[in-house]
């Protein structure tokens, strides 16, 4: 079983996402620079929010921003979120021989409204996308709801905080360069493979 974040790895969204992020904090009296975003998903996204404003009032005021605004960023034309160049074909590919997965931060509906666009929504036998549960709840709900193997379930992310749980979870892994933090920065969480690429990805994949 495969076990993928979306954001950053099949969805090329950190354009749509930083600056609603940005303009949230703005909206409570904060900045936000890239550098600081990318760094809020070196652990818990959700909980990096919370310490980063540090402000009961200040967080609501972010919080409310950012529900109210989330759907305006994500399907405005200028930042319009969209699956990756070879998205679409590897999951097709994959799909063969792997129960496919997706465990993310977003928002369920934009993620089902991507790829049923991409017309592969059929192709997932579970979304799992909300703010509530952490990264690791969600890959332990998806291993007990299909009785999987850790050390046989393989997690592609993009991010730091997707490995730690992973690897914390006894999962494969396999992390990808094109998305939220960069290739140093990955591989000194020591992931199990490093991808540049979905052609790498799918080797990385059929090496476990």
């Amino acid at each position: 079983m495969i076990i993928f974040d979306f954001d950053g790895v099949l969805a090329d969204s950190f354009n749509a996402f930083y600056p609603l992020i940005r303009d949230a904090m703005n909206y409570a009296g904060l900045s936000l620079t890239q550098v600081q975003y990318r760094n809020f998903y070196i652990g818990n996204v959700h909980q990096s929010f919370q310490d980063f404003i540090n402000n009961d009032k200040k967080y609501k005021i972010f919080s409310r921003f950012r529900k109210e605004n989330y759907d305006k960023y994500y399907y405005d034309k200028k930042y319009k979120v969209k699956l990756y160049p070879g998205a679409t074909k590897f999951i097709k590919k994959v799909r063969k021989k792997y129960i496919l997965t997706i465990a993310s931060s977003g928002r369920t509906n934009n993620i089902v409204d991507l790829l049923e666009q991409n017309h592969i929504k059929n192709l997932f036998s579970l979304i799992m996308a909300n703010s509530d549960t952490s990264k690791a709840g969600m890959i332990k709900e998806i291993l007990d709801k299909f009785q999987a193997v850790p050390e046989e379930t393989i997690m592609i992310t993009d991010t730091v905080g997707d490995l730690k749980a992973a690897k914390k979870s006894g999962l494969k892994t396999v992390a990808v360069t094109w998305g939220f933090h960069s290739a140093k920065i990955l591989k000194a969480e020591k992931p199990d493979y490093l991808a540049n690429s979905f052609k790498m990805l799918y080797k990385n994949i059929k090496a476990f």
